[in-house]
Formats: C-alpha cells, structure tokens, sequence
C-alpha cells in the first residue's frame, strides 16, 4: 500500500494533522515563514515517490510506458510511470464507482408500465448507459453504437445474405 501520508492527505498541503497552530513540525532555527510549509510540501513529496517504489500497482507498469510513449512522453524515472499507474487506477475506480451508482438508481427507478416487470432477484447489470453517464462526468465523451455485429450480415435472413 502507498505510505500513510499520501493517504491522510498531507500531499495536498495540509502540514502536521495534529499540529494546530502551525508550529508543530518546524525544524530548529527556521522561521514561520513560507519557506518552511514549501519544504515539508517537499519533503513529503520525495517520500511519497521513494513510496512508489515498492507499490506494486493494478495498472501495469509496461501498459502504462506504453501508451505514455505514444503520446510522446519518455522518462526514465519508474516512480513518475507508478504515480501515472496510481492516478490511471484512482480514475478508473471513480468510473466504475459511478457507473455503479448509476446502474443502482435505474434499477431503483419504478417501472411505470406494470409493477410485475420488476425483476424479482436484485441482480445488478452494468449497461454502456450507465458508463457513458459517469464518464460524461468526468469529461469523456463516450458513442457506441445500439448493437455489435461479427459481420455486416450478421442478423440478416440466411436468404439476404451476400457471401
């Protein structure tokens, strides 16, 4: 798992969780100003990264030097591919979320037709509705068509086929 700092929070400013006032992580000889919160920003940061090391993340390392190689982004640097994998896997679970609530608030919807149409087992069905609304919040644009085929004559009377 990643360190218990990034997971707290702290990497997106806030210093000591326990120190109010501001005084509570300051090194000795250093003053209250700036530069001092810049420094822990820093310092967590670089243990942060070292962090990323021995995570060993859902998103594999080779699929993600991939498709950064074909947008034209080259590093060396193992840690910068990790904190790609970790932010492609932290989007990927907010999407899968989402399409779960979705999916939860069309099953909940009454059927206006007839109450016997309601499924008896609660089973839940992901649809491409319900991913194309969680991605259309996060600012992807998803078209599918209504239906997949094999073949252009899939579905087409045996007689109708061109072969």
């Amino acid at each position: 798992q990643l360190s218990s700092r990034a997971a707290d929070g702290r990497m997106m400013g806030s210093n000591n969780p326990g120190g109010a006032g501001g005084g509570g992580g300051m090194a000795p000889g250093t003053g209250a100003g700036g530069s001092d919160g810049r420094h822990d920003d820093e310092a967590v940061l670089t243990e942060f990264l070292s962090s990323l090391m021995d995570y060993n993340p859902t998103v594999p390392d080779e699929l993600v030097e991939h498709y950064l190689g074909r947008s034209g982004f080259h590093c060396p640097d193992l840690r910068l591919t990790r904190l790609v994998a970790v932010a492609a896997q932290k989007f990927i679970s907010d999407i899968a979320s989402d399409s779960l609530q979705h999916c939860k608030a069309r099953v909940a919807a009454p059927v206006k037709d007839n109450k016997s149409k309601q499924p008896k087992d609660r089973r839940l069905v992901l649809t491409m509705d319900d991913l194309s609304k969680a991605l259309r919040e996060h600012g992807v644009n998803l078209k599918h068509p209504e239906y997949f085929a094999d073949s252009p004559s899939a579905g087409m009377a045996p007689s109708t086929r061109e072969e």
